[in-house]
């Protein structure tokens, strides 16, 4: 009944949340400012919720290749400016805004108090997280998530719980790491400053252009997407104010090499046929006097690439933007070619489309052979046949050379033929060149499109297609598989859940499905040095270099090869597109690296199948969560289970197939990265320890072909059968030193389906003042001597039996003595039925004595060895019997009551005849006999209903089951005995025994004299035969285990302190204890010296020669850790002087004395 109120409780409150929060997304807010890190895979970006990303590295965090890189947004206002320089002139001049990130160079008011431009919305993080770089909302840092989402309140676990907030539905964690931020451009008030223009009618405090961002991180482990990290973007107008033309793209600040003066020699270049824009290091090489935490050979300086892999698309335009109609078998329209972009005088009988505004639909109009005007777009046309000249988007020659018609972007269909800002540069041809007629740029670059006069491609479902028209465009959406509601989690029964229909919300249909939006890809890029060259708070200036159709670079570059290196930075982008009231436009930003050019852009169409597929390729077994323990001169690691019970949806199978456990010195594990592929190139980790299913599935993955060209030769190595454990001990460390460990999952792969196995990554991240933040995967630790007067938990006793008849008393192991508390715990079993009536447990449970929860409920994994861990011990189990085939005569407790060697021996087996089998049950007998013979076998006519063997007889013996103390019950036997000792038994009698309600054939005992030179005596009065079976756990088996925590022994403390140490002493220079610094940071790190097997509270006094005191420690620790350290600082917080120093321990009223040096 408690847990019914809780749920009514939790669905009350989620739904209150539901009717508030949605209308209370707020406003963005300086306030709210965060930062974040992205570190899953090769990859590492600092990032901001304001938008943009501060630090952008790979392979190392030192290495870094990109500054920042902010996105924009540009709109095109309906409103006019009529004046020049504050004074009106009446003419009517278009106002265009395109908002910005908070970065040096942006846009702020006249007194430069408030930035002009996107800011983060509050609620979408924890506020109560303190530290760099972990502030925005991380997936797989749950303690960075909000209480609740301002835009899903109700997505509420049954236990109150925030759940995450997943690109791909509720509580779906597809990527390895995923971020979650909103902003918008309330605080741009540059437009209502100056024209005083309100994007919402409905709200005259908002401010801006009514632009709401959402954006999503995402980064996956696996090899094929190691090199790359996604950013997702959703771009919503949620003004009342349309905008006919938006544009979408991003400034970058190119920085390969990292640090000093390594910028002055990038270049830049784009491939439109990729929709890509790329940088590298001209001369190759990275100058270690300007970085010198550059990691590897200075010549090892790859690309970074910016990939368009979803963009806003344009449903109304009749074009091809995406290029992807081409790929589908049912195509029936034509490419763009030359003579498209011709201009044409209009004759009379020539056929023109004309659009309606409001419907974007085509109609047709054949021109008559005098003046007409018509109307199409909501622009009036007069013609005039033989004199009218009709073209779009073709090249002109401008007062620079070939230039593009500017009516290739002003979202008019001016040559009438039905296709919206047809672009010569853009849909066919890239052509760029000086005044002196130096070739640039030149690529070719047809597209298809709609013929509205001829008809052809008018069906063609992948022109023109929308993620917000309702229809499944590329038909992927199974309904088997997908039908799960617009939450996108099955089994909530939300809207649309098994109506077997597509919903918006449920996989591969609409917003969820990547391949249904007509995407207009990459239409601008404009390169330019120097890299100050810009004003971000110009928006004309901005307006133009994102305009569709320019591709503009520095005469640097000729003929699409740069030939020099430069500090430039550029912007690329994509647009036009309409952004209506209420209307979202997605796209997605791959940030890919490489090796070279070629790698780069080998990634980048990996990056892109991997965004065809819809993000969704075989993801790693779920990580495990490690605790490390720190003892002295070894390190435990232990972690759950849940990966090995992990599904892959893609494959449709359970495919866990081991763990790898990793072990470094510094926080990126660099000292393991040792796996090269086919180029040479180190690209893996090479595990410290690997364990792994004993399945036969054991060597290196066989890479099919494909595969192979994929991974460039990368080998995985799947293990060799050793079985899983989940714990590790690690006797290889030093005392004092720093360790990090990262215990990863992995599957198998499917070699026949061409997939790669799949491995948990590894994410430990520092922030630029030194703090970890740890995934629940990674682990530091230092192993460390205890107090010198620790006396450790007990461990390896049996436990206390409180009823039951097992054979088997469980014992306990502590794993964590830090963790273990002084408490009661009670170990109960949960029953099967086997056969008849017959239990065996399958299962067990721990219950706090003193709070009755239950700490572990009906856990499965039992046996000897590798028990689940709880409050720092684990129980361990002989289950040998819990399987009845084990189940035999228990020697040491079955005897005869008397002890003669003339006693007949015997063997207990199982027996089958025709439809009877019997059953191995772990009962106890007794025999008791008699000298007259009044008692009587039975034909078991129960068991052997189709006939029995056997017959009833009259005997001297009576058998009882004494299985339950104090309760013995008798039992039906069968008899076939000896012609010489009828009724009794005897050399090769047989009995048969049965269960308690003689339902079920037990044991068969043949009996027989011990030898050929010895005859049996004849059992008679008196004698009795106990026949024990060992038995396993059953739900009546019921145990204790009295846990006691580490406690201190100050018998003796003086002579215990003589194990004080000081390490390292002397200390010169630095140690290898001492931690590495983070990136961004240069100079000396920590000093430290440690004071060793230090007694419980104790105070540590260091002095000078002359006797001063320099600095006083205490020692306040667990007992399990006998160390403190000394960051050689005196009180005053200043740098302790080389020299000699001399130092008294004093606990428990004892005192230890010693003398340490710092050498230069």
């Amino acid at each position: 009944m408690l847990k019914m109120k809780k749920t009514v409780i939790i669905v009350y409150v989620s739904l209150l949340l539901t009717n508030w929060a949605f209308s209370q997304i707020g406003r963005g807010s300086p306030l709210a400012r965060r930062t974040g890190k992205h570190n899953g895979n090769q990859v590492f970006c600092t990032f901001t919720n304001m938008g943009y990303t501060t630090w952008n590295a790979w392979k190392y965090e030192a290495n870094g290749y990109v500054i920042d890189i902010q996105p924009l947004v540009g709109v095109r206002l309906p409103i006019r400016d009529y004046r020049v320089n504050g004074l009106y002139d009446g003419i009517p001049d278009t106002l265009t805004s395109v908002i910005c990130c908070n970065t040096h160079e942006g846009d702020f008011n006249p007194s430069g108090s408030q930035f002009w431009g996107f800011e983060p919305i509050p609620g979408f993080f924890n506020e109560s997280v303190q530290g760099k770089e972990i502030g925005v909302a991380m997936s797989h840092l749950p303690e960075t998530w909000p209480p609740y989402w301002p835009d899903h309140p109700n997505w509420i676990d049954e236990n109150g719980n925030v759940e995450w907030n997943g690109y791909f539905g509720r509580s779906i964690m597809n990527a390895d790491q995923e971020s979650y931020f909103m902003m918008d451009d309330n605080a741009d008030e540059k437009m209502y400053a100056i024209h005083g223009f309100l994007p919402d009618s409905t709200d005259l405090t908002r401010r801006g252009q009514g632009i709401r961002v959402s954006v999503r991180g995402m980064q996956w482990s696996n090899f094929l997407a190691q090199d790359v990290i996604f950013w997702v973007y959703e771009v919503e107008n949620i003004g009342t104010t349309n905008y006919d033309q938006a544009t979408f793209g991003a400034l970058v600040g190119t920085y390969v090499g990292g640090a000093g003066s390594e910028w002055i020699d990038d270049a830049s270049f784009f491939n439109i046929r990729e929709s890509i824009v790329y940088s590298w290091d001209f001369d190759n090489y990275v100058s270690l006097a300007a970085n010198p935490r550059w990691k590897n050979n200075p010549t090892d300086v790859g690309y970074i690439g910016y990939a368009f892999l979803e963009s806003p698309g344009n449903p109304y335009d009749g074009i091809d933007n995406d290029g992807d109609n081409a790929n589908w078998s049912g195509n029936t329209a034509p490419f763009f070619s030359e003579s498209c972009f011709r201009p044409h005088e209009l004759k009379a009988g020539d056929k023109l489309i004309l659009i309606d505004k409001s419907s974007y639909e085509r109609t047709q109009f054949i021109m008559p052979d005098s003046t007409v005007e018509v109307i199409s777009m909501g622009i009036r046309f007069r013609l005039v046949p033989d004199s009218t000249i009709l073209e779009e988007g073709n090249m002109i020659l401008g007062d620079a050379g070939p230039e593009l018609n500017p009516n290739a972007y002003d979202n008019i269909d001016n040559d009438l033929d039905g296709l919206i800002d047809e672009n010569y540069q853009l849909h066919y041809r890239v052509y760029k060149e000086t005044t002196d007629g130096v070739v640039l740029i030149d690529t070719l670059n047809p597209v298809q499109y709609k013929d509205y006069f001829t008809g052809a491609g008018l069906s063609d479902l992948l022109i023109d297609e929308a993620r917000d028209d309702g229809i499944d465009n590329d038909g992927d959406w199974d309904p088997e598989r997908d039908d799960v509601g617009a939450d996108g989690k099955p089994n909530t029964n939300d809207n649309g859940e098994g109506d077997g229909v597509p919903t918006e919300g449920e996989p591969h249909f609409d917003s969820k499905d990547v391949n249904e939006s007509d995407q207009l890809g990459l239409t601008n890029f404009d390169y330019f040095v120097p890299s100050w060259a810009i004003h971000l708070n110009n928006e004309e200036e901005m307006w133009l270099r994102m305009t569709p159709g320019r591709f503009d670079v520095p005469e640097s570059v000729v003929k699409n090869r740069p030939i020099r290196g430069e500090d430039g930075d550029f912007v690329f982008g994509s647009g036009y597109f309409p952004l209506n009231s209420k209307k979202i436009q997605r796209f997605s930003i791959a940030l890919v690296y490489g090796e070279d050019y070629k790698s780069v852009v080998r990634n980048r169409q990996i990056a892109q199948l991997i965004y065809d597929s819809n993000y969704n390729f075989p993801r790693p077994p779920d990580k495990p969560t490690v605790h490390a323990v720190a003892e002295d001169g070894r390190v435990v690691l232990y972690w759950d289970r849940v990966a090995e019970s992990s599904y892959d949806k893609v494959l449709d199978e359970y495919d866990f197939e081991g763990y790898k456990i990793y072990k470094g010195t510094d926080p990126y594990f660099s000292d393991c990265k040792t796996i090269s592929n086919g180029y040479g190139e180190l690209v893996d980790y090479q595990p410290y320890e690997q364990m792994d299913l004993k399945n036969g599935i054991k060597g290196f993955f066989d890479s099919d072909p494909l595969l192979y060209q994929l991974s460039s030769g990368k080998p995985y190595y799947l293990g060799n059968d050793t079985g899983i454990k989940n714990s590790f001990i690690d006797e290889d460390v030093d005392n004092g030193k720093t360790y990090y460990y990262a215990v990863c999952a992995y599957d198998r792969g499917n070699a026949g389906k061409s997939i790669y196995p799949s491995e948990n990554n590894k994410s430990i991240t520092m922030d630029e003042t030194g703090k970890l933040t740890f995934d629940k995967n990674t682990v530091m630790v230092v192993p460390n001597a205890p107090v010198c007067n620790y006396e450790p938990p007990e461990s390896g006793i049996p436990l206390e039996r409180l009823s039951g008849t097992s054979s088997i008393t469980p014992f306990m192991e502590v794993i964590d003595p830090v963790k273990i508390e002084d408490a009661t715990y009670f170990i109960t079993f949960t029953d099967s039925l086997v056969r008849n009536e017959v239990n065996v447990a399958w299962a067990y449970s721990v219950i706090d004595s003193a709070t009755n929860d239950t700490i572990i409920l009906e856990n499965t994994h039992w046996g000897p060895e590798n028990g689940d861990v709880f409050k720092g011990t684990r129980l361990s189990f002989d289950t040998r019997y819990q399987n009845l085939k084990y189940i035999a005569v228990d020697t040491t407790t079955t005897r005869w009551s008397d002890s003669s060697a003339q006693n007949l021996e015997y063997v207990a087996t199982e027996f089958e005849w025709e439809d009877v089998k019997s059953i191995r049950c772990p009962y106890d007998y007794m025999l008791v006999f008699y000298d007259e013979y009044n008692c009587q076998s039975s034909n078991l006519s129960k068991i052997f209903t189709a006939g029995s063997p056997l017959k009833v007889k009259p005997t001297n013996f009576r058998i009882f089951d004494v299985t339950k103390p104090g309760n013995p019950i008798e039992i039906e036997y069968g008899l076939i005995d000896k012609p010489q000792h009828p009724g009794t038994i005897s050399h090769f009698a047989i009995l048969f025994l049965t269960s308690p309600d003689s339902s079920q054939l037990s044991w068969r005992l043949v009996f027989k004299d011990k030898n050929s030179e010895t005859v049996s005596k004849i059992p008679a009065a008196g004698d009795t035969l106990f026949l024990n079976f060992y038995k396993p756990f059953t739900a009546r088996d019921r145990f204790v285990y009295r846990a006691l925590k580490s406690s201190i022994n100050s018998d003796k403390l003086s002579d215990k302190m003589k194990k004080i140490k000081v390490v390292p002493n002397p200390y010169v220079v630095t140690n290898s204890f001492e931690k590495p610094l983070p990136y961004e940071v240069r100079g000396r790190g920590e000093r430290v010296i440690y004071f060793t097997h230090l007694p419980a509270d104790a105070r540590i006094y260091i002095y000078s020669t002359d006797g001063s005191l320099v600095r006083k420690l205490q020692h306040d620790s667990v007992f399990e850790d006998g160390t403190v350290t000394w960051d050689l600082r005196t009180r005053e917080g200043l740098d302790a002087s080389y020299g000699v120093y001399f130092y008294i321990v004093e606990a428990g009223g004892k005192s230890k004395s010693g003398k340490l040096a710092i050498i230069k």
